[in-house]
């Protein structure tokens, strides 16, 4: 049986539960001691988890780019074959799609009947080995059980199964994070020294992650077609090129 660990649930009102072992099954877990409801937090719902709720703002809608057309009246030989260029791009983006949808079914289909021999053959093993193999007449396969779960956006399925014991096994996860160059510059920094503070009176600065990188203003992407000639922004590029990629599936979400 493979054991998850996770990390506990910190709640400013009420105390953490106590470490312990899994038991065997779960209906001879003992009963937890019962807490006091804390008076400025509500209870959690039966069988739901605490959880910590964030403001989400409104979404804006999605809107389409009116694209210019690729031509080139001035070399019409150059225009031809950009477009079989992008013809052959086209279709074999279609061969590949089809090929990768086959490989996946078939991978997804072969998960689903090694995973109840992979759980039956390592039951009791403290550490049991990643993997099942499967010899086949073009070689072997390997079906890997990495140390990574799935996102699960609500407990509800979880909590019939784990019941009392789905605090210990799982728990909310969220990360923060403030975009500094949306802050006041002349506050900036008082700021992020105020929320260092924070972290520090409670003893929590590794909860910090901090993520530098150098980023041009919001509007320079649009802005440099006239603030710039050709040549400069071509120069720029060297320094800090434009993310891009070929698509093949549609604009998408501008």
């Amino acid at each position: 049986m493979t054991t998850l660990t996770t990390k506990r649930r910190f709640h400013p009102t009420r105390p953490p539960a106590e470490e312990g072992g899994a038991p065997a099954l779960l209906p001879a877990l003992p009963t937890p001691v019962p807490r006091q409801p804390s008076p400025l937090v509500p209870p959690p719902a039966a069988g739901g988890l605490r959880k910590i709720s964030f403001a989400k703002p409104a979404r804006k809608e999605s809107t389409k780019t009116d694209y210019p057309v690729f031509s080139n009246p001035e070399d019409p030989k150059q225009a031809e074959q950009v477009f079989e260029i992008a013809a052959r791009i086209k279709n074999r983006d279609a061969q590949i799609e089809a090929l990768v949808g086959a490989q996946t079914t078939d991978k997804a289909e072969l998960r689903m009947f090694v995973a109840p021999f992979y759980f039956k053959v390592n039951r009791g093993k403290a550490e049991p080995p990643s993997s099942v193999s499967i010899p086949s007449d073009a070689g072997e396969v390997l079906v890997t059980f990495q140390n990574r779960y799935a996102k699960l956006e609500s407990e509800a399925a979880l909590a019939p199964i784990l019941g009392d014991q789905l605090e210990k096994w799982f728990r909310q996860a969220f990360s923060l994070s403030i975009s500094g160059e949306l802050l006041p510059v002349d506050k900036a920094q008082t700021i992020v020294d105020e929320i260092q503070a924070v972290l520090a009176r409670h003893n929590a600065m590794d909860a910090l992650d901090v993520k530098e990188q150098i980023k041009p203003v919001k509007d320079f992407h649009v802005a440099r077609h006239t603030a710039f000639t050709p040549e400069v922004n071509l120069a720029i590029e060297q320094a800090c090129p434009i993310v891009a990629m070929v698509k093949t599936k549609g604009r998408g979400a501008e």
